[in-house]
């Protein structure tokens, strides 16, 4: 499994980097909002863990971008700014988390992992109904020629 985590903080970016990959993850660690966009482009993640307050361009508005391109990959914020208003900013925006500084280790890991397990069974759910709908094609067709 492999995680983007884009957060401009140093001492959290290390955190959160060492932590994910004690549990057994991938994890690539951008600075600035644009290289995490690029990163995008360039890899596939598993989820995105983005910070609000990046120096280049806010967080939620690489959110909505990501959510424009991809549907299922999880988008979880992470921010200092735990108010109503950014909540909300947070879930139009389409992430799938909020998570506030400073985080419960806890929480946070159990977060990442059921979003990374329901995009998982997402993926594998896609795959099984192209899988049926060839099969009862191939079905019709051979009905067909009887």
């Amino acid at each position: 499994m492999k995680l983007l985590v884009v957060e401009d903080n140093v001492q959290s970016a290390n955190l959160l980097v060492r932590l994910f990959e004690s549990t057994g993850y991938e994890v690539v660690h951008k600075t600035h909002g644009l290289e995490g966009l690029k990163a995008t482009r360039e890899e596939d993640f598993d989820a995105v863990l983005l910070d609000f307050n990046l120096p280049d361009i806010d967080g939620s508005q690489i959110g909505l971008l990501l959510r424009s391109r991809f549907k299922y990959i999880p988008l979880i914020a992470l921010t200092s700014q735990d108010d109503k208003v950014t909540r909300h900013k947070a879930r139009i925006f389409g992430f799938d988390a909020f998570i506030a500084k400073p985080w419960n280790i806890k929480d946070l890991l159990n977060t990442v992992q059921a979003l990374t397990n329901q995009k998982r069974n997402v993926e594998r759910d896609k795959t099984i109904t192209v899988v049926e709908h060839k099969l009862n094609t191939e079905e019709m067709i051979a009905a067909t020629k009887r």
